[in-house]
């Protein structure tokens, strides 16, 4: 007489077999299911009343991989002044995000310093909490210079502002 195998350990042994390569899968760290990540440095944006995006200058980033984003700007006040100006009031507190994929960006370090675009080797740091700074009380030309550093690398994002 054949013995027949049972449907309910079939079905046990399939669902099994199921959920150990869908596990596979996600401790591989090769995700096909969930979201999309580009790997690109993030974006720096500067909030008051407009949202306006700094432009990335220097950048050594790892998109993993072995994939790797370098850039190098030799002269920074000429990229930074080619920028869009962008008019400020003096003395006032702005926001500075940093996004990627459409959220934001954390598990990094992040210094903002601020220079007269007239005499680029005084630089001023300016104190970043909780996601603002506070502008100079004095009128003029400024770059506003932004250095993300995080494990993935270094980015640096310069602004053209000019304060009224």
């Amino acid at each position: 007489m054949e013995k027949r195998k049972s449907p309910v350990l079939i079905s046990t042994v399939f669902i099994v077999l199921i959920v150990i390569v869908y596990v596979s899968v996600k401790m591989s760290g090769f995700n096909f299911i969930g979201e999309d990540y580009d790997g690109d440095p993030p974006n720096a944006i500067l909030h008051y009343k407009d949202a306006n995006q700094l432009a990335k200058a220097n950048i050594h980033w790892d998109r993993g991989n072995k994939e790797y984003v370098d850039k190098e700007v030799k002269d920074i006040k000429d990229f930074a002044l080619k920028q869009k100006e962008l008019i400020l009031p003096i003395s006032k507190e702005i926001g500075i995000e940093l996004k990627e994929n459409d959220g934001d960006f954390n598990e990094h370090k992040t210094t903002v310093e601020i220079w007269n675009s007239d005499s680029p080797g005084t630089k001023h740091k300016l104190a970043l909490k909780e996601g603002t700074i506070i502008l100079p009380k004095e009128k003029g030309s400024y770059i506003l210079e932004v250095n993300l550093y995080a494990e993935e690398g270094n980015v640096q994002y310069l602004g053209n502002l000019k304060l009224n």
